[in-house]
């Protein structure tokens, strides 16, 4: 059988300054389908852009400038490729129907997969949603959050998480030198939807002599509330955005992401993935990017509220023998169910059997 040209169309991709989630979980997607398929990645060029088209590790990146709406399907029209794959990261469903409602319409091939790659901000989606997901052959849902969303308007969808490569992750955890006190991680912005303030006020009710708390990230109305406290105490730690994230991940002894929701958030959390596949435990919320890949008590700890926050920091800083269980069995979890080696053949199973 011809191998399948596939064309994957996503506004940011690499090579990118600032990585998100998505960006993240789709270059290594991108990175293993290759070897199975003739990929091409449509995404926007952006003005520091210097190449409009580069080869990396057997697959072409190709960057189209504004408006990408309508640049980015013309592109895929000359490529003519049996399958496109559209991946999403507007949370707002309406702005999502619109964007990419123009970009599935321009499309002359029909034969389209949509990927919500994360959560929306409703939790009811709108009846008129459902003709925008009507365009698509194929709909993935990157958590059975929005699967059960997609469920109740009548449209069958694709389980699909994301997923990262637990073997090259691995490798990171020989290149970093602990710290001597327990290190406990947040990633993400510093928005009040992640909230890293939540961290903050658990860590400075403990006020634990043996601990310290890094926060890495990007920008937000947050970022100086963390600022301020980096200068009081030499146990807050602050950094920005760095080129890779990964060595100061694996610098940690236990991650906590105290989402107050899931929006704008990967189906299921980067950070969460890395993290647990570099064999550190994630305390998170209940919130569908992090209770369908958290098992409460197995792989790391599930809280309701910022009380147990607290009372769980406070247990696994006390209790290396239990960072270490939970450890192993999230990486044993990311090797079996989240390992991107079988994500990417899920979407080939999906691509092919749409040819």
């Amino acid at each position: 059988m011809p191998r399948i040209k596939v064309a994957i169309v996503i506004k940011y991709f690499f090579p990118i300054k600032r990585p998100s989630g998505i960006s993240s979980f789709v270059y290594e997607l991108a990175n293993a389908l290759a070897q199975d398929v003739d990929l091409t990645v449509v995404s926007y060029k952006k003005e520091k852009d210097t190449k409009d088209k580069d080869r990396y590790n057997g697959y072409d990146i190709i960057k189209v400038k504004k408006p990408f709406t309508i640049t980015a399907p013309n592109l895929v029209n000359k490529l003519n490729p049996d399958a496109v794959v559209i991946f999403s990261g507007i949370f707002e469903p309406l702005k999502t129907f619109f964007y990419f409602g123009l970009i599935s319409i321009l499309l002359k091939n029909k034969n389209q997969i949509f990927c919500q790659a994360t959560n929306y901000n409703k939790k009811i989606l709108s009846p008129y949603y459902k003709l925008f997901l009507r365009q698509f052959k194929n709909i993935i849902a990157t958590n059975d959050y929005l699967r059960q969303q997609y469920q109740n308007l009548g449209i069958k969808s694709v389980l699909i998480t994301p997923g990262v490569n637990s073997a090259a992750l691995n490798q990171k955890i020989l290149e970093v030198n602990k710290s001597q006190k327990v290190r406990i991680g947040f990633f993400g912005h510093f928005y009040q939807i992640k909230g890293p303030d939540r961290l903050l006020n658990a860590f400075l009710k403990i006020n634990p002599r043996k601990a310290e708390v890094i926060f890495a990230g990007g920008d937000g109305p947050l970022k100086d509330l963390i600022k301020e406290q980096t200068e009081k105490d030499s146990r807050i730690i602050l950094v920005g955005w760095q080129k890779s994230i990964i060595p100061t991940i694996a610098s940690c002894d236990l991650v906590v992401l105290p989402y107050r929701s899931s929006d704008s958030v990967l189906g299921h959390s980067q950070a969460a993935l890395e993290a647990m596949s570099l064999e550190i435990p994630v305390i998170g919320t209940k919130t569908p990017s992090l209770e369908f890949l958290i098992k409460d008590g197995y792989n790391g700890y599930i809280v309701k509220n910022d009380e147990e926050l607290t009372e769980k920091l406070q247990y696994l800083i006390d209790d290396p023998a239990k960072r270490k269980e939970l450890g192993i069995n999230a990486r044993r979890t990311i090797i079996n169910n989240f390992d991107i080696k079988k994500i990417a053949k899920d979407y080939l199973n999906l691509l092919n059997g749409n040819r």
